[in-house]
């Protein structure tokens, strides 16, 4: 009697091994997908947080021969958001504003929905004050980011007038 496995034994054992790597391999690139929104939600309120911070005094901006202190984000697609200095003080994204740059989501990351279409938030200083869609009271800016193939998995990353900023 010859002692080794049989072709049976051989197919069998790599079928498994088969079934058991697709299983992890899908399982892997739905944990990539929901760390790419989980990131892109703590990404963004960094920047809110970078914003924050330049409305208090950490940087200025020049604006055709003056300086602005006010600083905010746009949402007005649902792939990037733009930050830039508020040069005509009224606390909404136009032409006589300065760009500072332009943020991309991760990878299969997108806004699913917005509290106001489009979003701007800008801070001013001193303390800063914050002004969602230029009202300074009781306003809240809430942004919802979601997955491009999967939109029940959501981040919700929000802002007040006090300048608190949250996620869940």
């Amino acid at each position: 009697m010859k002692k080794g496995f049989t072709l049976i034994e051989l197919i069998v054992v790599i079928a498994i091994m088969a079934i058991i790597s697709a299983i992890l391999f899908a399982g892997k690139q739905r944990e990539e997908k929901r760390w790419a929104l989980q990131f892109s939600a703590f990404e963004l309120a960094q920047n809110f947080r970078e914003m924050q911070e330049m409305a208090m005094g950490a940087g200025e901006v020049e604006c055709g021969g003056v300086y602005t202190y006010s600083f905010g984000i746009n949402f007005s697609e649902t792939e990037t958001y733009l930050l830039y200095a508020d040069c005509n003080d009224n606390n909404v994204k136009d032409e006589n504003d300065v760009f500072l740059r332009t943020v991309k989501f991760r990878k299969g990351v997108k806004v699913c929905s917005l509290s106001a279409n489009p979003l701007d938030i800008v801070f001013i200083p001193p303390e800063p004050t914050s002004f969602v869609n230029n009202d300074p009271i009781d306003q809240e800016g809430i942004i919802t980011l979601c997955l491009k193939d999967d939109e029940t998995e959501t981040k919700i990353v929000k802002v007040n007038t006090v300048g608190k900023i949250e996620i869940e």
